[in-house]
């Protein structure tokens, strides 16, 4: 006989119960009465429902807007040009030119080996030794710093002399040269060079000139301006709006501020810019409104279940809470009188509200004006999204919504360069410290680390220090130095005056200063210089560099420099190589001293 285990029958079985109606007439139940009406109106009569206005809800709005779209842009220091809508407007700020490294040039000339061995394929090893004559790789030399970098110097080794320098090529065939010019016998390659620089177009979006270029050497910051007809008139003023503080790479309506002269207007030469696709014509639609709400929010109807998320008997504040007063007093109290109308504008446009209706339930129309406008009311009125005025002590409203095209979603590489700016009091300095540094690979390299290799190489390339001649053993119990060193990571930046005008008048600047290479307890003749392209502003040219004093406060930033990839709303795919600033970490200590009086090593 099989056992029965009490614990895991075999058979179950459920109950279930649920209220049922014995009636077909549903309309008691729906009517929802109850048995002392009286008790209701006492609940409405305490907590004030009887003290409302005798006024009606809205039921429909009419909206009437007109839209003038952006038409005008201008970088930092180039000519007005075209607005292209097919392209972001965030990329087109923010791209900088393409950092000219070992890995691009490798992936350049891989790129033209391989459209070359599409037409001519018997004949790639002779297209590959008449192309390594006129561009290949040059050689580091003497650099200690690419020396250094040991991952860098062995794929160079092993590629200097059989890899194309891509970017040589490139900047060959940009001015003006052909690729019959060095290879005459495959005159086909000349058709290739239009897809070598196609491929360079749609891989990465590069600025065309040097004047394209929106960052701001001086501030640290992107600098460019918009503009957008008022009429078809040529001699029509412009909404011209300027963003030259742009720096954390979420472009938005925030970021640009209006001129203030209402005759200042971008000027194009050499073009013509149609207004006319720029200025739309007005737009109606009628709308139903709703009421604004969020989640937990209590309701306005008696007999509708709430929402258990959130209770507000519950929540506990204090004097100083005033975001959850706030909360609690619109949720309980203004709920019913705030609507919402969900009105599309067009991207990239100045939209202005010619007039707004409201018919209530009781069919009266209202016209309702915009908000602060009143300006006897101006410390305390309603003016989201507002675009400032430049350089005005008073607060004015602008009256229109301006829409960025900006982008939604975007990716971002690991930071090929990264500069931290920070104050250090106690050697009166602000010191550029690079904490990330290209290794010539696509990628950043621990700037500290890269230091101490460096350091490392030169203790095992350059002679050991001999003892001066001039030196005579003493019994000298204290040595006095004139300084000490510090990370070569660490550029130092000193304190200047520039003159500005005739009346001299001077702000202070900060200019970029240069230390000796410090190698075994001494200093060389080599002058330490920065590895990062946001440092190395005019090394080459032998150029000072200077950045205004006020943009290093206490807090200090931080600079990156990284790829980024974003998707435009037609699907088109934008790489640039762009620059984000962000808030430091504080002031730091570089340890730099001056005078130091220390016990005197051994003689032996």
């Amino acid at each position: 006989m099989p056992l029965i285990n009490i614990n895991q029958p075999d058979i179950i079985s459920y109950l279930r119960v649920e209220p049922r109606t014995v009636t077909k007439d549903l309309k008691p139940t729906i009517k929802a009465a109850v048995h002392d009406a009286v008790w209701i109106l006492t609940q409405q009569f305490r907590v004030g429902e009887f003290l409302a206005e005798d006024a009606g809800s809205p039921m429909k709005a009419r909206i009437q807007t007109q839209s003038n779209k952006l038409n005008r842009f201008q970088s930092r220091y180039g000519e007005v040009e075209l607005l292209n809508d097919e392209v972001p407007l965030e990329a087109k700020i923010e791209r900088l030119p393409l950092k000219e490294d070992l890995g691009t040039r490798l992936e350049f000339g891989r790129i033209w080996i391989k459209l070359a061995s599409k037409i001519y394929a018997d004949d790639l090893n002779e297209i590959l030794l008449l192309t390594l004559e006129n561009f290949q790789i040059d050689a580091v030399g003497d650099d200690p710093a690419r020396n250094s970098n040991l991952m860098g110097m062995r794929i160079r080794n092993l590629v200097t002399r059989r890899a194309v320098d891509g970017i040589r090529l490139y900047k060959y065939f940009k001015t003006g040269g052909f690729a019959s010019d060095f290879l005459p016998s495959f005159p086909q390659m000349d058709d290739q060079m239009v897809h070598f620089l196609k491929w360079v177009e749609n891989t990465y979006f590069l600025p065309e000139t040097t004047k394209q270029n929106s960052w701001s050497e001086e501030v640290l910051e992107y600098q460019c301006s918009v503009s957008a007809p008022l009429n078809l008139n040529q001699e029509s003023n412009q909404n011209v709006f300027s963003a030259d503080r742009y720096k954390r790479g979420d472009l938005d309506w925030y970021s640009f501020d209006l001129e203030s002269d209402p005759s200042f207007k971008l000027k194009e030469e050499g073009i013509e810019i149609d207004d006319s696709r720029a200025l739309l014509e007005p737009e109606t639609y009628s709308y139903i409104p709703t009421n604004i709400e969020f989640k937990g929010m209590p309701k306005n109807k008696w007999w509708e279940f709430e929402d258990r998320n959130t209770d507000f008997s519950k929540m506990l504040t204090q004097q100083g809470d005033i975001s959850k007063m706030v909360v609690m007093e619109f949720g309980l109290i203004y709920s019913n009188d705030w609507f919402i109308i969900p009105h599309s504008i067009p991207d990239s446009s100045v939209t202005a509200i010619n007039g707004l209706v409201v018919t209530d339930v009781f069919g009266r129309n209202f016209s309702i004006n915009r908000a602060g406008t009143n300006k006897e009311q101006e410390w305390y009125r309603w003016d989201m999204y507002n675009i400032s005025k430049k350089q005005s002590e008073v607060r004015e409203t602008f009256g229109k919504l301006v829409s960025i095209p900006r982008i939604k979603n975007r990716m971002e590489s690991e930071p090929i360069e990264k500069v931290m700016f920070l104050r250090d009091e106690m050697a009166n300095m602000i010191w550029g410290v690079e904490e990330v540094v290209p290794d010539e690979l696509f990628r950043g390299m621990d700037g500290k680390n890269t230091y101490l290799q460096l350091l490392a190489y030169l203790n095992d390339t350059l002679p050991q220090a001999v003892t001066s001649p001039e030196y005579i053993a003493n019994s000298a119990l204290h040595r006095f130095r004139l300084s000490n060193s510090v990370p070569e990571n660490w550029i130092p930046f000193i304190t200047t005056k520039q003159k500005i005008d005739d009346h001299q008048r001077r702000d202070v600047l900060v200019q970029r200063g240069a230390m000796l290479r410090y190698v075994d307890d001494n200093y060389t003749n080599e002058v330490i210089r920065p590895r990062t392209d946001i440092l190395s502003i005019g090394v080459t040219e032998n150029q000072p560099y200077f950045i205004n004093e006020e943009i290093v406060g206490r807090s200090g930033f931080v600079i990156t420099s990284n790829f980024q990839r974003a998707r435009w709303y037609d699907g088109k795919v934008f790489t640039w190589l762009g620059r984000t600033v962000k808030g430091g970490r504080g002031e730091g200590n570089s340890g730099l001293k001056f005078d130091i009086l220390a016990d005197k090593e051994s003689d032996l």
